[in-house]
């Protein structure tokens, strides 16, 4: 095998994903990949950079204007405010 290639199964692997999920990176064209001796091929370092990209694009932090934070503890109030079942008139507000 070329140096610093690997295989689809071993990019499913390293990536966390299906091999058919790899398929259809490289059928997008969001995973470079070459064919040699019959085999379709990624190079490694395609692998790393997508997975270095996947841990650096995590989900962003709730803000204080957030909806969801006006949930949090509602029902709690004693009768005064609404409850888990009036989600839609906290969140519509």
């Amino acid at each position: 095998m070329a140096a610093g290639m690997i295989t689809v199964e071993e990019a499913g692997r390293a990536l966390g994903v299906s091999r058919s999920t790899v398929w259809r990176l490289i059928q997008r064209g969001a995973l470079p990949s070459v064919r040699r001796a019959g085999r379709r091929l990624v190079p490694a370092s395609a692998v790393h950079t997508r997975t270095r990209r996947q841990r650096t694009a995590g989900i962003p932090p709730f803000s204080h204007d957030h909806p969801m934070v006006r949930l949090v503890g509602a029902g709690r109030g004693g009768g005064r405010t609404p409850g888990a079942r009036n989600k839609h008139a906290i969140l519509d507000r």
